[in-house]
């Protein structure tokens, strides 16, 4: 039997796959392991933490607060794209009234500051909760800065991994549902996807691209305070992240379709006594110095952005760095250090000539 996954891939789709699950709370006796699944699952759901905050919920002053509600769920009313929310659910858990909050996301990132409006829709409508659950659920790879800006809105992330763990509890495998066993078996596959990812270093991945970013921004902060790492998509899909030093005007950018990481500097912004092309030589010695091996993309001299130099992955063709990452960072900070050191001493040359 095909897997319904494999064509239901939409947030639609699953929409109605999360809608079903904590409908199976209300199931009658007569399907009790179902309506066991569908408990498991809003407990499931109350247990995820926020801001280091255990088991966090929103209480009726709008705070961040532990909640260790673990009994009966009864009164149970899920909607699907109520007032443009993914899913919502009220429900009663020990005697109080716990409204949910779902925004499912598969590859696309929240917008539109729709996790605040959401929120503020459920607090004000006619339902007096006694406390909101915020879940942001995602079960495509997110963004670290993606989750940063989630849990600031006070949600909890609930990814693949998580949601895995979940269906491969004991007695949610135990009920015979080949619908569970699909949904089981998809998830399953795309956490796998994404832990690979991680530990291959895959750089054709914007996520996989920013993480980079930011671990190598970490790594040489000391040499170039006050850079900042960008992302976005280039025109025809692609992902490219950059790490931003020297005043924004020099940055190392990875790309989706390249196997290197590449030094580019933005010539507009340069002094105009000092020639772009000495930022070349600048790398070619500290790359030199470094024991590394150079590329040298195509120099557009009436470029808006110029390629300095670029080096390798240690798997280019896979556009892969592999599971010896430390190692690599490690290369390219001193390389990084050596061409400001480089940089520093052929602009006073230039100055003095």
């Amino acid at each position: 039997m095909p897997n319904i996954f494999k064509y239901a891939t939409s947030e639609l789709s699953q929409d109605a796959m999360i809608a079903w699950l904590m409908a199976c709370a209300k199931a009658d006796e007569n399907d009790g392991a179902l309506r066991e699944v569908g408990q498991r699952f809003f407990r499931f759901l109350l247990e995820r933490p926020c801001n280091n905050v255990e088991r966090a919920v929103l209480d009726r002053d709008g705070k961040l607060t532990r909640y260790d509600g673990h009994g009966l769920v009864s009164d149970v009313c899920v909607k699907t794209q109520y007032e443009n929310i993914d899913v919502y659910c009220s429900a009663t858990i020990d005697g109080k009234q716990v409204s949910f909050v779902i925004e499912d996301k598969t590859g696309t990132t929240e917008h539109s500051n729709q996790l605040e409006r959401y929120k503020e829709i459920v607090q004000s409508d006619e339902i007096k909760e006694d406390y909101l659950k915020l879940i942001y659920l995602k079960t495509g790879m997110p963004f670290d800065w993606e989750l940063r800006n989630v849990a600031n809105d006070n949600y909890c992330h609930v990814g693949a991994s998580h949601l895995e763990g979940f269906l491969n509890d004991k007695s949610v495998k135990a009920a015979s549902s080949d619908l569970l066993g699909q949904f089981r078996a998809h998830i399953s596959a795309s956490a796998s996807w994404q832990g690979q990812a991680y530990q291959d270093w895959n750089m054709s991945l914007g996520q996989v691209q920013y993480r980079f970013a930011e671990k190598l921004k970490a790594r040489i902060e000391g040499a170039s305070a006050g850079g900042e790492v960008w992302q976005g998509s280039n025109i025809g899909g692609g992902h490219w992240a950059q790490y931003r030093f020297g005043d924004h005007h020099l940055f190392w950018r990875m790309d989706t379709n390249r196997g290197h990481l590449r030094m580019m500097v933005e010539p507009g912004r340069i002094e105009s006594n000092v020639d772009p092309r000495r930022y070349r030589a600048a790398f070619r010695e500290a790359c030199k110095h470094e024991g590394q091996i150079p590329k040298w993309p195509r120099l557009k001299s009436n470029s808006r952005e110029m390629s300095v130099g670029a080096i390798e992955y240690p798997y280019p063709d896979e556009r892969t760095i592999g599971q010896n990452i430390d190692a690599f960072l490690d290369s390219i900070a001193q390389v990084h250090e050596r061409f400001l050191q480089e940089l520093a001493r052929l602009r006073a040359d230039d100055a003095a000539s």
